[in-house]
């Protein structure tokens, strides 16, 4: 299994925010750049599991297996759920705007400007980075795990700008996020 550099997960989650995939919730709109700002408002108050339910039916998989590392069944065979990273971790999005930039009647892209801030229970993550290195032959102590959570803690709780063009699709009347 690939250890994913606590910085890493940073980016990494922004980008999965883009990318991940689901079905229909409340918030999901007709209106592409609605449907987006919903998507974020939701993982802002209901946690990166909820990514899922914004996201095209063709990301599914992607959240999960990213965050491991690209080997989901790696995590799951060492203990971790996806669902226990996700419940580890928050984010929450401030100066948020969307606009369209082009739309069709199935796909569209909106531009997305937003500041984004990451949080990270410590209490719960240890957990999780202690059976990660231990399945992974690495020294899982409790200086080693809280000296790396004080970096990440640090590390995630400054402020990432975000301005990128987000792909959105029509799924069934509903537009969902689908980052390629």
């Amino acid at each position: 299994m690939r250890f994913i550099s606590m910085r890493g997960v940073a980016a990494l989650t922004l980008a999965i925010m883009f990318a991940a995939c689901g079905g229909g919730p409340a918030g999901v709109t007709n209106d592409p750049a609605g449907s987006v700002q919903g998507a974020m408002a939701a993982v802002s108050s209901g946690g990166l599991g909820k990514m899922a339910e914004f996201t095209c039916a063709a990301k599914k998989d992607d959240l999960a297996s990213a965050f491991g590392g690209g080997n989901l069944g790696a995590l799951e065979a060492a203990g971790i759920k996806a669902d226990d990273i996700f419940n580890a971790m928050s984010v929450s999005f401030s100066n948020i705007t969307t606009k369209e930039v082009s739309k069709t009647d199935t796909a569209a892209k909106v531009h997305v400007t937003a500041d984004m801030k990451m949080t990270v229970d410590t209490e719960k993550f240890k957990t999780i980075l202690k059976t990660m290195m231990a399945a992974q032959g690495q020294p899982a102590d409790d200086a080693t795990i809280n000296a790396m959570l004080t970096g990440m803690a640090s590390s995630l709780s400054q402020t990432q700008k975000i301005d990128s063009d987000i792909d959105v699709v029509n799924e069934g009347g509903k537009w969902l996020i689908c980052e390629s």
